[in-house]
């Protein structure tokens, strides 16, 4: 049940309208940032089965799609639609003339096989802007290569640093190129539009825009001095496993109750506080561990004594005394841990949502928080075709007569049909 639009706040993108064409992580979910602050997501799926998105993960009891399709889908209007066919590529067509973006992850020229080219979408709306997802880009000698998440970690670079030196690379335990692909493109389509929107102010219509985005070219940015390294003195960085290879000390450290904790000795006067703190104050005066460089080359004897205070002291009386001395460290949680500290909870991080009529599905809160025009999660995702009718008849001003017809030829998709 979706609540009365006049009691919902202002939203920051209020009035901007996207079409989603995406399936699984990376343009749904950039899709998603945006519907939570606002923007009018209509999100086309295949009528048959719709957004593969809706088998991943754990089901509810007695539900006909995952918990984290609610999440995914929330705040979008579900059109099933299948625009390979010239009916619901023309149903697109009308669609796309009160669009302000487009936001596609296909494999490069699979729109282009279905009649949806970029000439015929500006022929829409010539001020449209698309984003488009690929797992290597839209040109390139790769351009036609398949690549999913893992594929991109793995050429990133991001995997080959990622594990313990002596032990086989090891991808990130989340997709993280498919929801940093999101990100981007969330960022991408704001700042085209923020664009447009000032060219338009000063008398310079645009023609829109088009971003391109390779899943593995969203850690690019987040390789620190890796390319520096390689590039100007051959260096190939190699895995460290919990241990920083920059700095030290820092890394994960075990307690005497068994747990891990992460501690960060960053900066000259973190590492006096926290090395004054494990009672080696003596440590802090040697001429060898004044600077980094020094520290890095001695790490062991600086974590040999971590962990020797450590081992001695239980998880809750070694994290009490080194926050006391204004030291980063912080138990290294599980989704328990998460769900369940206070801070969490005070920062109301994660929302339960009223799911069609069969209980709360939990889901991650919006963020980041705004004073004013803050997002917010106003439905959980649809079910397959939910919207289909009302989009077709109240926006499009199709009949029941032509709907039945279109539903009867499989060009669309109805709830319960």
């Amino acid at each position: 049940m979706k609540p009365d639009p006049s009691r919902i706040a202002p939203s920051a993108l209020s009035g901007i309208r996207i079409i989603e064409i995406g399936t699984f992580i990376s343009a749904p979910f950039a899709a998603t940032l945006l519907a939570d602050f606002g923007a009018d997501v209509v999100k086309l799926e295949l009528p048959d089965g719709g957004d593969p998105m809706r088998t991943l993960g754990a089901y509810p009891p007695g539900g006909d799609s995952s918990y984290w399709w609610s999440a995914m889908g929330r705040n979008k209007r579900s059109v099933a639609l299948d625009v390979r066919k010239p009916e619901g590529r023309e149903i697109l067509g009308q669609l796309l003339e009160t669009a302000d973006m487009l936001i596609e992850n296909f494999r490069p020229g699979t729109l282009d096989r279905w009649g949806i080219t970029m000439e015929w979408m500006r022929s829409k709306r010539a001020d449209l802007i698309v984003a488009r997802i690929s797992g290597y880009g839209q040109d390139g000698p790769w351009r036609d290569v398949p690549g999913f998440d893992r594929n991109a970690q793995a050429f990133s670079g991001l995997v080959y640093v990622t594990g313990e030196p002596d032990m086989p690379p090891q991808q990130a335990g989340l997709p993280v190129c498919d929801f940093n692909a999101g990100l981007w493109t969330a960022f991408a389509l704001v700042t085209a539009l923020l664009g447009k929107l000032r060219h338009r102010e000063t008398g310079n219509e645009t023609e829109g825009n088009e971003i391109d985005l390779a899943l593995y070219e969203t850690m690019i940015p987040f390789l620190k001095d890796m390319p520096q390294r390689w590039r100007h003195q051959g260096r190939v960085t190699e895995r460290t496993g919990n241990t920083p290879d920059y700095v030290a000390p820092g890394g994960a450290y075990k307690t005497g109750s068994g747990d891990w904790i992460f501690i960060s000795g960053t900066g000259d006067r973190v590492f006096e506080r926290l090395i004054t703190a494990v009672g080696r104050p003596d440590m802090a005066r040697s001429e060898q561990f004044r600077q980094n460089q020094g520290r890095v080359t001695h790490r062991r004897l600086l974590d040999d004594a971590i962990d020797a205070w450590l081992q001695a002291r239980t998880t809750d009386e070694a994290l009490a005394q080194l926050q006391a001395e204004d030291v980063p460290a912080v138990k290294i949680q599980s989704i328990s841990d998460v769900m369940t500290h206070p801070q969490v909870l005070a920062r109301g991080n994660f929302v339960d949502v009223p799911d069609h009529g069969k209980g709360d599905v939990c889901m991650p809160a919006p963020v980041p928080r705004m004073a004013s025009m803050p997002p917010q999660v106003r439905w959980p995702g649809e079910h397959l075709g939910e919207s289909t009718r009302r989009v077709l008849q109240e926006e499009l001003g199709l009949s029941d007569e032509q709907i039945e017809e279109l539903r009867d030829r499989k060009v669309i998709g109805l709830l319960n049909s």
